[in-house]
């Protein structure tokens, strides 16, 4: 717990605490009004696209900075109709501008219906109609797709677009004040709506309500690191419900924060060098492709927390990360961070499970740790729905106030999504018998062999761990001969060009797998390019996109880039 010495004083975290009124529709009002630094720069966004950006000085906005701004907008909203209950759509790269644009929003009653910027535009303009989005603020680019989108499809009765940066530049500074501004939300307003990663198909449209997206982060105002040393760099996509969700920690507790968009390892490595933050928040890809050897010393030295959330991390990224950095205070700091490992989903609201690695970790093999403290309980069921056994791999259930109260345009899937009073999330887990929880994969993705399911993901854990490789995926192939049945095969991308041979890396694999008692792939394949193994617009490899690729690679000739497994032999290559 963290009392003294932080940007929020204990009586100003006691007041919001206590407010039974915060939530997600008011967090920033409140967070102004037990502010005695409103003039502190607090929110900072860098010009990424200049190449000097890391030269330039960067200038943050402070909380009396974002209410003026914020006022603006709504004024502007609420002049072009925008009231109690509209859906804006928000599509833009700058993540400064679609959270200031949701405070606004929120502010008025509305709903921010949110967009990733790097979804397909067909997908976009789909997303945004189900959703009822009547008004999209973006990036005129990135409109535009979607009225290309929308033309493709033949549809008429279409959003009005606002290009964000012209609106900026439009809207006034107020002369009146704004009646019933800023709206007195209830539990159950309709706060937000932002997708789901999209990974097994069409993204799915959660909606998030002022009370229950608020679950679970109260008892934050007390354990979220935020001493006055503290400061945060989140590299998180700022349309996902989780980019909302620090962010508004981030001011309701003062911590200087720098807002990183489209960020991967080289925007993320520059960010921690000028910006000098003491936890790094991201997806799993993000933190992944980080090279700490270019991280400057005098940057490290302050990190002393990772936070990576979404997936659960492997071991080969987590490892050179916890080497950087000092952790504790004062004379107490001791060599070493901490990589907090959460799983959880946009449609939980909540990271669900959290692990802790340092230096001394020994024990990895995709533990997730224990359920988080807003997760009321939490099973491993079988096909039937019953809890089972310890050991037993099994779906996860969980049943935690956080979760979404639903689909915007299919509310009958939240509830065919539960068994017995649990939530499924669409992982496969274990727990073992000391209590301790391990991710072993997503529903969609085991691989039904002849001898049974096979989890992809301990099989990943020990394909990174013996290659070294950036990342890699493990997927259902067609099996061999006229099998019906499917194998694993795996898709391994390095960073680096040195030259390998498919065979040798197929060989190394296996006979770790086989220490590891764990099925041996039939197949692996050496990708040339990043793009050879896809990910969605929140970093996810796209497993269903490579079984479509590669299910006939058992039956086609190799080339040099594959080796295939032969019975009672070495694997062949072309």
């Amino acid at each position: 717990m963290f009392l003294f010495g932080t940007h929020r004083s204990v009586a100003q975290r006691l007041r919001l605490f206590t407010e039974r009124g915060l939530g997600a529709g008011n967090f920033f009002w409140h967070a102004w009004k037990v502010a005695s630094d409103r003039d502190r720069p607090l929110l900072f966004h860098p010009d990424v696209d200049s190449p000097t950006w890391e030269e330039e000085k960067l200038e943050g906005l402070s909380l009396d900075d974002i209410r003026v701004t914020v006022i603006r907008y709504a004024h502007w909203y609420r002049e072009h109709g925008v009231t109690t209950g509209s859906h804006v759509g928000v599509i833009t790269r700058h993540g400064l501008f679609g959270l200031l644009h949701h405070i606004a929003v929120t502010s008025l009653g509305a709903t921010a219906v949110h967009c990733n910027p790097r979804m397909a535009p067909a997908t976009a303009a789909e997303y945004f109609l189900r959703t009822e989005t009547r008004l999209v603020i973006g990036d005129d680019t990135l409109l535009e797709a979607c009225t290309q989108a929308w033309t493709t499809a033949g549809k008429k009765d279409t959003p009005r677009l606002q290009d964000i940066h012209a609106l900026d530049a439009d809207a006034r500074a107020p002369r009146r004040p704004l009646p019933g501004f800023p709206h007195p939300h209830s539990t159950d307003d309709l706060i937000m709506i932002s997708h789901s990663s999209g990974t097994t198909g069409r993204p799915k449209a959660p909606v998030f309500h002022h009370g229950s997206f608020f679950r679970g982060k109260r008892e934050r105002l007390w354990t979220f690191p935020s001493r006055r040393t503290d400061r945060l760099l989140t590299a998180l996509p700022h349309s996902h419900s989780a980019g909302i969700s620090y962010l508004s920690m981030a001011i309701l507790l003062g911590i200087p924060t720098l807002i990183l968009d489209d960020a991967d390892g080289e925007k993320t490595v520059r960010a921690i060098n000028v910006f000098h933050p003491t936890t790094v928040l991201g997806f799993p890809l993000t933190l992944a492709e980080i090279d700490p050897g270019k991280i400057l010393p005098e940057a490290a030295q302050d990190i002393h927390t990772w936070n990576g959330m979404g997936d659960a991390s492997h071991e080969r990224h987590v490892r050179p990360l916890v080497a950087l950095g000092r952790r504790g205070h004062g004379a107490k700091k001791t060599p070493g961070s901490v990589y907090l490992d959460g799983l959880g989903s946009s449609e939980m609201g909540m990271v669900l499970f959290k692990q802790a690695y340092t230096t001394q970790t020994s024990n990895y093999g995709r533990l997730i740790g224990t359920p988080a403290r807003v997760v009321r309980s939490a099973a491993v069921l079988d096909a039937s729905g019953r809890h089972a056994p310890a050991g037993q791999a099994g779906r996860l259930g969980v049943r935690t106030p956080s979760v979404t109260p639903g689909y915007w345009d299919d509310p009958q899937l939240n509830q065919d999504s539960l068994v017995n009073g649990y939530f499924l999330t669409g992982d496969i887990v274990r727990r073992d018998t000391e209590g301790r929880w391990y991710h072993l994969d997503r529903t969609t993705d085991v691989i039904n062999s002849a001898t049974g399911e096979i989890y992809s993901l301990p099989l990943e854990e020990v394909v990174l761990m013996t290659t070294g490789a950036l990342d890699a995926a493990v997927v259902a192939v067609d099996g061999p001969g006229t099998s019906t049945t499917q194998v694993p095969a795996a898709v391994v991308h390095y960073a680096d060009d040195t030259e390998r041979t498919p065979a040798e890396v197929l060989l190394a694999c296996n006979a770790a797998l086989d220490r590891a008692g764990l099925a041996r792939l039939h197949a692996l394949v050496l990708t040339a390019a990043r793009a050879e193994l896809p990910v969605g617009v929140t970093g996810k490899v796209l497993k269903r996109q490579l079984r479509e690729t590669h299910r006939r690679l058992l039956h086609e000739p190799t080339t040099d880039a594959v080796a295939i497994t032969v019975p009672d032999g070495p694997p062949r290559t072309a």
